[in-house]
């Protein structure tokens, strides 16, 4: 049998082997509550914010690795342990498995005569996360069980818990509380009024009555062992442990009699209820109400088929059928998993990422640009909020936070991260309407917290541009500042006066985007100021930027340009190649030139490396550009978010062959196919941060899985370059870039409100761009489907043959 199967049509992948190089997980979430959980049952539960609201405790680069998380032990009445989830028990099973889908994650496991069945949700209407779990006797005689369900619950703040547990563990409290049935847990040391009004009261409870439970995790396992075995288990039987100062655990003990051939369905709750130290007796009433509710009817079937509902609507926003199934099915499904995963906690939270960045400017606004059309009020949400992060000069603190009192760093300023925001506001204005450049935000003063100022929307992008405008170098493009969306770049730049060649091609981009933006609000005034700008830009970066076969990628303190072809390391760096055509900045004759370059000197066969080659690092030399170490990271790695600008370049290009191959080189399906499941050992279905590169002995590995930038854009890459179904400020441009040999394929996408059917016909294996529409059997040159068309058709459903 093989390790992993992918089920397309029930859109998960079934996992078949517990132990695997690194935890393949899933992202469990409401929007409010999440989880992440692995396919050998490790996770942790987190409220809104996972470094001050960590629900569950998981201990991140400790062995054993992935652990601990959400257990379920079962034992038989000979004695024998056991676990659906493999772990922690790791007794040898007779069969089993685990499925991730979306939103959801389901294990099976056989042991002997006795299977299980368990599946994990978070309620979408609810703050609970639901363990669902089904017994099976297959035996010949009715046997009883004892089912033990078991997490450790953290002190809230990750960094107090790994700090300050030792004095922490006297201000907190478990219980059993009768009326409820249930084990509740309450921290209570507030370091601020808010934290005051919104710790939560934890809880654990079942459908099932309760033969025994534990609050202290130290008496439930024991001294000197650990989740795999512990004494409570062992016993059969908890101890009804209460505490008031120690190591807080939630376990609860069933006890079951399943008659032969029958089954036996046991769930359980753990859940908060919002204000348990202002409001306690209140929060206490509103947990009995829901515990009430999911015991008497049917309200956790309601709940599950709401999850399963919104799933469904949100892979309908776009899908394709195509001759390549392995790209059809991360377009189609993991793809916008992960997206969504991205958008939802940016470059926060793994199993190696507590959750300490915070939001990036530029991490975010690049993450909602997947979601401007699967999900606008998100992507829209998350714009206002990073406006309001802007400066009244118009740069943007790099890092943000909606926490209460968080001071945003005033002072590393990059030169890409306000650039950014016009490229979203753009496609959200395509995919919707410009209403909300009217909308009044304030800006962020000096200090770091308070708010100062107030400008509409369209202001506040103006205000980015006339930032930028201010910080132009000798060479007439944007100074480097503290650093591009290359952080390191910023070496190059510690005196103040080097350049950025690919901040200077994003800020092309950004002039283009508004200049459009201001043509179709009628401010002609600002339409011609951009204008300006943008053809004195493209002067500059022509005039300083070639190096005769590529792009330069910056220029030092001095004036030096990096990016020279006899440098001995750094001698190519793959954005400023990418967004020269990105940008349309430079002559097609040297577009092509670099990126031929970039295939040249960039392609390891398993993606492109971020530059080449890389810089050498201590011991080597005392003053090094970059301490990662050659093939790693940001110094020679396949970084696989800048990898994506080079798919949509070729496509822009019109070179489908090239295009496509670099869409599936870093395919994580395709990795491990390519390398080997024990060298690339990330999941197959997230895509990467980035990939070791070759001159590094890990070559192969690939790295910070599902929280990366590499997600939205490889469906800003998917959708609207490679396949083509482009929304713009006036309309839907149809404009595909594929293999010759695709002489069918079809996408159907939601746009104003209406579902366009498109199926493409190329009879004479063309590779970009569509001749002639025919649209509800009228026929039309071009490639343009004008945006009041659309929305004044009477028809709901709108069917297009796009010809090549």
């Amino acid at each position: 049998m093989s390790i992993y199967a992918f089920d397309d049509e029930e859109k998960n992948i079934q996992i078949n082997k517990p132990q695997l190089p690194s935890p393949w997980i899933n992202y469990l979430s409401n929007g409010n509550l999440h989880a992440i959980i692995s396919q050998a049952g490790g996770g942790f539960l987190w409220y809104k914010d996972a470094i001050n609201c960590r629900i569950s405790r998981y201990r991140m680069n400790h062995l054993p690795i992935d652990s601990p998380g959400f257990y379920i032990y079962i034992k038989n009445e000979d004695g024998n342990i056991w676990s659906p989830t493999f772990r922690p028990v790791e007794k040898k099973l007779d069969d089993w498995h685990a499925i991730h889908g979306a939103g959801e994650t389901m294990f099976y496991a056989k042991y002997g005569e006795k299977e299980a069945y368990l599946k994990f949700y978070i309620t979408p209407d609810y703050d609970v996360l639901v363990w669902d779990l089904d017994i099976r006797n297959n035996g010949e005689k009715t046997e009883d069980f004892d089912v033990f369900a078991y997490v450790e619950l953290a002190q809230f703040s990750w960094h107090g818990d790994e700090e300050s547990s030792y004095y922490w563990r006297h201000m907190l409290k478990t219980w059993f509380d009768e009326k409820t049935q249930s084990l509740m847990y309450m921290f209570h040391y507030p370091k601020n009024d808010y934290e005051k009004k919104n710790s939560p009261l934890v809880w654990f409870a079942s459908d099932r009555k309760i033969e025994s439970f534990s609050g202290d995790r130290d008496a439930f396992v024991g001294c000197y062992s650990y989740e795999k075995n512990p004494i409570a288990v062992e016993n059969g039987v908890c101890g009804n442990d209460e505490i008031q100062s120690g190591n807080p655990c939630a376990a609860l003990h069933i006890k079951e009699s399943i008659e032969k051939g029958n089954k036996q369905k046991i769930k359980f709750y753990l859940g908060l209820t919002k204000g348990a130290l202002l409001e306690f007796e209140k929060a206490k009433d509103e947990t009995s109400e829901l515990l009430q509710r999911f015991r008497k009817n049917d309200e956790l079937d309601v709940q599950y088929s709401k999850l399963r509902e919104w799933f469904n609507e949100y892979f309908g926003k776009f899908y394709c059928s195509i001759p390549d199934k392995n790209a059809e099915r991360q377009i189609n499904i993991w793809g916008p998993v992960n997206a969504l995963q991205t958008a939802l906690f940016s470059r926060s939270v793994n199993t190696l990422a507590p959750g300490v960045r915070h939001i990036g400017t530029r991490d975010s606004a690049q993450d909602m640009l997947a979601m401007c059309h699967s999900n606008a009020n998100m992507a829209k949400d998350m714009l206002l909020y990073l406006l309001t992060k802007q400066f009244e000069d118009g740069s943007c603190t790099p890092l943000s936070s909606k926490r209460a009192g968080f001071v945003c760093n005033t002072k590393a300023i990059k030169s890409d991260a306000h650039l950014w925001l016009p490229l979203l506001s753009y496609l959200l204005a395509a995919e919707s309407d410009t209403e909300f450049l009217d909308i009044k935000l304030p800006f962020l003063a000096k200090d770091g917290i308070t708010e100062v100022g107030m400008a509409t929307v369209w202001e506040h992008l103006l205000k980015a541009v006339e930032f930028t405008e201010a910080h132009l170098g000798r060479n007439g493009i944007p100074l480097t500042l503290r650093g591009d969306w290359n952080d390191i770049i910023g070496k190059f730049s510690e005196g103040g006066k080097g350049e950025s060649v690919f901040a200077a091609q994003q800020y092309v981009v950004a002039l283009d985007k508004l200049i459009k933006i201001a043509n179709i609000i009628g401010d002609t005034e600002t339409a011609d100021r951009l204008t300006g700008y943008e053809e004195k830009q493209k002067r500059a970066i022509l005039s300083c930027g070639w190096n005769g076969k590529w792009w330069y990628r910056c220029f030092k303190d001095d004036g030096t340009p990096v990016g020279c072809e006899d440098d001995e390391f750094g001698k190519i760096w793959i954005n400023s190649q990418t967004w020269s055509v990105i940008s349309g900045v430079g002559t097609v004759e040297q577009m092509q030139s670099a990126m031929n370059a970039v295939s040249e000197y960039l392609d390891t066969g398993m993606g492109l490396k971020k530059l080449s080659p890389g810089f050498k690092t201590y011991p080597d030399v005392k003053d090094p550009f970059s301490t990662y170490n050659p093939g790693n990271g940001e110094n020679g790695a396949i970084f696989c978010h800048a990898h994506t600008w080079a798919i949509i370049a070729e496509a822009m290009l019109g070179n489908a062959k090239r295009a496509w191959k670099y869409y599936n080189d870093i395919l994580p399906h395709n990795c491990i196919q390519r390398v080997g499941l024990e060298t690339y050992k990330s999941e197959p279905y997230a895509w990467v941060s980035n990939i070791v590169g070759p001159e590094n002995k890990k070559r192969g590995w690939g790295n910070v899985s599902h929280i990366t930038g590499t997600a939205p854009w490889m469906v800003v890459a998917a959708q609207r370059y490679l396949l083509g179904i482009r929304s713009e400020l006036e309309g839907l441009v149809i404009d595909p870039c594929v293999p010759n040999a695709w002489d069918k394929f079809s996408v159907s996408r939601e746009y104003q409100g209406k579902r366009i059917n498109i199926t493409f016909e190329n009879p004479n294996g063309a590779n970009k761009g569509v001749t002639r529409l025919k649209i509800q059997d009228r026929f039309t040159d071009g490639n343009f489907i004008p945006k009041d068309l659309i929305i004044k058709s009477s028809k709901n459903i709108i069917n297009i043959i796009a010809y090549m």
